[in-house]
């Protein structure tokens, strides 16, 4: 096929267009050309079988999303000058689509191809998963149990199942699982070099990606595909990759060498409108419906999901793509979204408040909560936050810490330790400002700071270093007796819309991914994540710490207890 020059956009590529970046690609000419993308579609159907389910052993048919994005796929060609031909215009694909609707085999089917069928030698094609186990026994045993059931095929290459690699002799083209965790990619960023498969990209790690995002820089059509369903953490790469996706297909970003396919419900689906009609939004999300993803199947699993929040999180996650905050979400995103209001220290200023400290040991964030009556068994909080200036540098790639800071949102200590002497002058400011009635603090890591802040500093002559606030305070240990009231009524008043924020964005930040203990008799306690996980509470755990205080003190009245801040 020779370059040409195109006059317009023919007739075939005019219908292939489906959003902005298509258009733009085709103005540049780009073009569709259907043969090329069937003849992969004709590949994949005339040697592949399925091997599991009750379709096993039948020959592979694309349906639904499968065809339409394997002609999209493969189909899309632009003209290069360094190969001299026309080569396919996607460099990558981001595919979002929930459980059952046929990921894996359409995943280890178009890796087949490419190490098989797509005629360029030496092609290496990695199945790339979180772990090792995932990409061995998902995309890689579906790749050799589809292979050993094609006789022609099977004629030409070679399975190592230790390994679980694949060798096309004719070409010497190989095909085998990696993991994030497999350490040859962490020791050279160079040493891959072919296309990568990834499944389920919601719990990747960014780092692998950094790592194997350039191994096909030497090749003439390298692919980087990502097929996956939503997950429950909104700081990973897969969700920033999925939001990439949704950008592009709604035009806000011009990305032509990337392929998106995204069914799901919308992200913001009310339960009370899931309610109403689960068949729609389940068809709305599953393009398999009535194939491999069964209907009735589908609604009683949602009958039975809607029994608990967190089921119901679940089945939103992996029946109807809609990103969770939390694996085990405890405050619904819809309810917080609907607790924002407009106000700021100006508008609050003189009032009565009460505080909560959770204050971290040495290199975590700290974060200081009021909260403000205001109005009948309503509330606002206001809250402020530290980090350690290094470990926001460190982790800036995972979680927006730079521009928090940068927005005045996060205070950043010097070097790689809190600085408590920020915490005290910003709460001695605080002071001045607001009538602050107590402040409730872990004794297990800040008796020493508060009583500081409430007596003040005096040095070894017995002169007045640091003058004190005079703020009451009360003793909160992180027990789930101490936590199991207040807890109750956080969630109480987040679900009653009567807990109000101004959409600070590290306390929605932690709102977000925030899950508590339950025991026997459903009392509850925020738990704090683990070691070394960059996510945190402190600001929702400083909250209940600050409302316990203000639902024990005497309800005194003012005109905001009568009206209260007027919301947005």
């Amino acid at each position: 096929m020779s370059k040409r020059q195109p006059k317009g956009i023919d007739k075939t590529t005019r219908e292939w267009i489906r959003n902005a970046a298509d258009e733009m690609a085709a103005r540049n000419g780009c073009r569709m050309d259907l043969e090329r993308g069937q003849f992969v579609v004709n590949w994949i159907q005339g040697y592949l079988r399925l091997y599991e389910g009750e379709y096993a052993g039948e020959m592979m048919i694309l349906r639904d999303w499968q065809l339409d994005t394997t002609l999209r796929l493969f189909g899309w060609i632009r003209w290069s000058d360094r190969w001299n031909r026309w080569v396919r215009r996607f460099r990558r694909a981001s595919i979002w689509v929930p459980k059952k609707n046929k990921k894996s085999p359409t995943l280890a089917a178009w890796g087949l191809y490419l190490f098989a069928g797509d005629g360029e030698p030496g092609q290496k094609v990695y199945l790339c998963a979180k772990d090792g186990s995932q990409a061995r026994e998902i995309a890689g045993k579906h790749a050799i149990e589809m292979l050993q059931q094609s006789p022609v095929l099977m004629s030409e290459c070679t399975v190592n199942r230790t390994l679980m690699q694949i060798t096309h002799e004719p070409s010497r083209s190989i095909m085998r699982p990696l993991s994030s965790a497999n350490s040859r990619t962490k020791e050279s960023k160079e040493g891959l070099n072919g296309s990568a498969l990834i499944d389920e990209t919601h719990v990747v790690d960014r780092d692998f990606i950094d790592r194997i995002s350039r191994m096909g820089i030497s090749r003439s059509e390298p692919l980087q595909i990502e097929v996956s369903t939503a997950g429950n953490n909104p700081d990973s790469y897969g969700k920033s990759q999925h939001d990439r996706a949704v950008s592009v297909e709604k035009g806000e970003i011009i990305d032509q060498a990337l392929c998106t396919a995204i069914y799901e419900a919308p992200q913001d689906l009310e339960d009370s409108e899931l309610d109403r009609d689960p068949l729609r939004y389940l068809r709305m999300a599953n393009p398999a419906m009535g194939h491999t993803v069964d209907p009735e199947e589908a609604l009683d699993d949602y009958n039975q999901s809607k029994r608990s929040n967190s089921a119901l999180g679940v089945f939103k996650m992996y029946r109807l793509n809609i990103w969770q905050r939390a694996a085990n979400p405890w405050l619904r995103g819809s309810d917080w979204d609907a607790c924002k209001a407009a106000f700021t220290e100006d508008d609050l200023a003189g009032r009565e408040c009460f505080a909560g400290l959770d204050l971290s040991a040495t290199q975590d964030m700290s974060a200081l909560v009021l909260i403000f009556p205001d109005g009948e068994d309503r509330y606002l909080q206001l809250p402020y936050f530290w980090l350690p200036e290094e470990m926001a540098r460190e982790n800036d790639h995972l979680v927006s810490f730079m521009d928090w800071h940068h927005a005045g949102r996060l205070i950043l200590t010097p070097e790689d330790v809190v600085d408590y002497g920020f915490i005290k002058g910003t709460i001695r400011r605080l002071a001045t400002k607001f009538q602050i009635m107590g402040l409730a603090y872990d004794p297990m890591f800040a008796e020493q700071i508060t009583q500081e802040i409430e007596q003040g500093v005096r040095g070894e002559d017995g002169k007045v270093v640091e003058e004190g606030t005079g703020i009451a305070r009360y003793q909160f240990k992180q027990t789930l007796v101490q936590f199991a009231v207040p807890t109750a009524a956080y969630e109480r008043l987040v679900i009653s819309h009567k807990l109000l924020h101004n959409g600070h964005p590290v306390l929605s930040w932690q709102a977000g991914h925030v899950h508590v203990y339950t025991d026997a008799n459903t009392n509850k306690r925020p738990i704090k994540p683990k070691p070394g996980d960059i996510r945190k509470i402190d600001g929702i755990a400083a909250g209940i710490m600050g409302l316990d205080l203000a639902m024990r003190a005497p309800k005194r009245k003012t005109v905001y207890r009568r009206r209260g801040i007027l919301r947005v």
